[in-house]
């Protein structure tokens, strides 16, 4: 099982072996949880930098695609991010 587990990072990087960290920390869902109270009192969609920005959270946009998987976070359209200057999406909490 290790062997395999080992194996698969090896293909699939460190990005792999980072989600992996986060999980066993507790972190991820921490920080999940964390997005998800901050878009509850949020009326404003909003982009994946202007989230990590406000609530201080490095690579918060990595956890919207994953929020999103769950089905409590949709995606709201593209517009320019107040961060970057550049068009992102915007992201808000599902209607559930």
């Amino acid at each position: 099982m290790a062997i395999m587990i080992q194996e698969e990072l090896f293909r699939r990087g460190t990005s792999a072996e980072s989600i992996i960290e986060h999980k066993k920390s507790g972190k991820l869902g921490a920080q999940q949880q964390e997005i998800l109270s901050f878009l509850r009192g949020s009326n404003a969609s909003i982009t994946g930098r202007e989230l990590a920005n406000r609530l201080g959270i490095d690579g918060a946009w990595k956890r919207l695609p994953e929020l999103e998987r769950l089905g409590r976070v949709v995606r709201d359209g593209t517009r320019t991010c107040s961060v970057t200057g550049r068009r992102a999406t915007s992201w808000r909490l599902s209607v559930r």
